[in-house]
């Protein structure tokens, strides 16, 4: 069966927008990004595979600037509840994964009608 693929792509201003709307008990929030207003978001690509993210916000605490390497798991949470927020529908069964498109950052969804591997899969006839 073929593979499907969907991508939501997210501008810099969608992403900072969904960070401000973020919850902050999402899961993945290891380094604890403190609720406060986003002042950037910055996205690369990392050599050899994979997305880095950099947030900028104010912590509410400190009143001062701070800066956040968030990893991917917080990441697509952010997104994922963004998207859920705007009734933007996302497959649940899919693989997702992060990827840069140009200057954005896009939730990439995998998904596949039936897995057939090839050392599961009976061999063709031979015809004579």
């Amino acid at each position: 069966m073929p593979t499907e693929l969907r991508k939501i792509i997210f501008s810099h201003r969608e992403l900072i927008e969904a960070f401000d709307l973020r919850p902050h008990n999402l899961p993945g929030n290891t380094e604890l990004v403190p609720l406060g207003a986003v002042h950037g978001v910055h996205v690369f690509q990392k050599y050899g595979g994979g997305v880095k993210v950099l947030l900028d916000i104010e912590d509410a605490k400190e009143g001062r600037l701070k800066r956040f390497n968030l990893n991917a798991e917080f990441i697509s949470e952010v997104l994922l509840h963004y998207c859920s927020s705007l009734n933007i529908p996302v497959a649940r069964g899919a693989d997702k994964y992060l990827e840069v498109i140009g200057d954005n950052l896009a939730l990439s969804q995998k998904i596949r009608a039936q897995e057939i591997f090839a050392e599961q899969a009976q061999e063709p006839p031979l015809h004579n």
